[in-house]
This record gives structure tokens, C-alpha cells and sequence, in this order.
């Protein structure tokens, strides 16, 4: 008798501790990711890498970027948080982070081991930049895993002012936002260098992006940036954050 009673209660203290285990010692990478915010203060600098990359590839670029960046970002000082994106089309996986001030030096350490030695098809390419203006239906310019990310960088020509590009799609961003309700919010991020203008919006699904495509007076042969800068753009999955 008393055997089984000592047994009865072993038993059950092992599962109550079993049950407080699953609460409160889940391993990090079993836990709810935290979503990206957008820090729009202009005290954060955030860091575009895109892979280019191809059907056959992403998928092992994707886990190269996705292993280097989880065992080494959280060790690095300024990191605040990352995602990492999927193009659908398969062409791109691109890398976003944000780091605290203008002290990028944790973030070229990385690069120098990490994203140059990448097993893209083509070299990465990086630039830094800072959300100047954003557009949004709430307060949280916020994304996570399985979100639909549509990613553009307006590539500035040569001789073409950067400030002046940003400036129309500024005023464009109202209207856009206004025009299609599956555009939750959007976010311009001009580069440090003056080369590039990212732009970040986060849409409910592929259907609501292609719908603009198919509104009264959109003519995609006169778009508004034709004269300042070339267009790469697409809709991505976003795979993984890394806080």
C-alpha cells in the first residue's frame, strides 16, 4: 500500500511539473515569434540584403541566411530585431534588420562572414537606410511570419535626386492607401547613399495587390517614378522574425 501510494504520488507531481514545464520552459524557438515594428523615429537604421536568388535555390539560401542570422544577430550590439523574406516568384530572398542608431559596425562584422560568402547565383547587395514617411490604416506599422510583404526598390538614375523621387511618392502614398482596402500600411525608406528608395507595404493577399493593377485610370506604362528611377518589385512572404 505504501509502495503504491509513494507511486501515485511521484506520478502525479512528475505531471504537474510536466504541465508548468510546457508554460513557462517552452525553448525559445517553440515560443510565439514577436512581431517587426517599424521604427519610424529616425534613431534606427535599417539594413536591406537582397539574395538573389532562383526556384532551385531560395529555398537553400533561405536556410544559409536564416542559420547565420538567428546564431549570430542576438550577440551583436545594436540588433534589435529582423525578418527574413521569400519573393513568390522565387527570384529574391531578402533580408530586413534594424539597429539602434547609426552604428552599423555589428552589422559589417556579420556581413563580412555572412553575406559575402552567401551561396547566392549573383553577389548580395546591402544598403542602409531610414523610414522618412509611412502610411497606415492604425497606430502599428507591424508584420509577422506568413504576412504578405510587397517589397520595391526604386533604383535611382544616374544624375537623378534621390529627395525629389521621395518627395512624389509621398504624395502618392494617401491616395494608394485610401484606393485599396486590402493595403494595410506602407513605409518609404530612402538610402543613406542616396541610391535607392525601399518601399515596404504589408497587403492582405496577393488578390488585393494585383487589384490595383485593375482600377480606373492605372496605366502601368506611366508610372511615377519612369523618370527617376528603375523599379524592382514583388510580393513576398515573410518566413521568419528574429528578435
Amino acid at each position: 500500500m505504501l509502495k503504491a501510494l509513494v507511486y501515485r504520488v511521484t506520478l502525479i507531481a512528475t505531471i504537474i511539473l510536466s504541465v508548468l514545464g510546457v508554460l513557462t520552459g517552452l525553448p525559445e524557438s517553440a515560443q510565439a515569434d514577436t512581431p517587426v515594428s517599424l521604427d519610424n523615429t529616425r534613431e534606427v537604421v535599417n539594413v536591406v540584403t537582397v539574395y538573389p536568388t532562383n526556384t532551385k535555390t531560395q529555398s537553400k539560401v533561405f536556410s544559409e541566411v536564416s542559420k547565420a542570422e538567428q546564431a549570430t544577430f542576438s550577440t551583436l550590439p545594436g540588433f534589435e530585431d529582423a525578418a527574413i523574406l521569400n519573393a513568390q516568384d522565387g527570384s529574391q530572398v531578402v533580408a530586413l534588420s534594424q539597429w539602434q542608431g547609426n552604428d552599423l559596425s555589428g552589422f559589417q562584422a556579420y556581413s563580412e562572414e555572412h553575406v559575402l560568402k552567401s551561396s547566392a547565383s549573383q553577389p548580395p547587395r546591402s544598403f542602409a537606410c531610414q523610414v522618412q514617411h509611412t502610411e497606415s490604416r492604425s497606430a502599428d506599422l507591424t508584420f509577422d511570419r506568413e504576412d504578405v510583404i510587397m517589397f520595391s526598390q526604386f533604383k535611382m538614375k544616374p544624375e537623378k535626386v534621390q529627395s525629389e523621387l521621395a518627395s512624389v511618392i509621398t504624395q502618392m502614398m494617401p491616395g494608394v492607401l485610401e484606393m485599396i482596402p486590402g493595403l494595410q500600411w506602407a513605409a518609404m525608406c530612402p538610402s543613406i547613399d542616396d541610391s535607392t528608395i525601399a518601399l515596404l507595404a504589408r497587403w492582405n493577399s496577393r488578390e488585393d495587390f494585383e487589384s490595383l493593377g485593375q482600377r480606373a485610370g492605372f496605366d502601368p506604362e506611366t508610372n511615377y517614378w519612369q523618370d527617376y528611377a528603375i523599379n524592382e518589385h514583388g510580393l513576398y512572404d515573410v518566413m521568419q522574425v528574429i528578435n
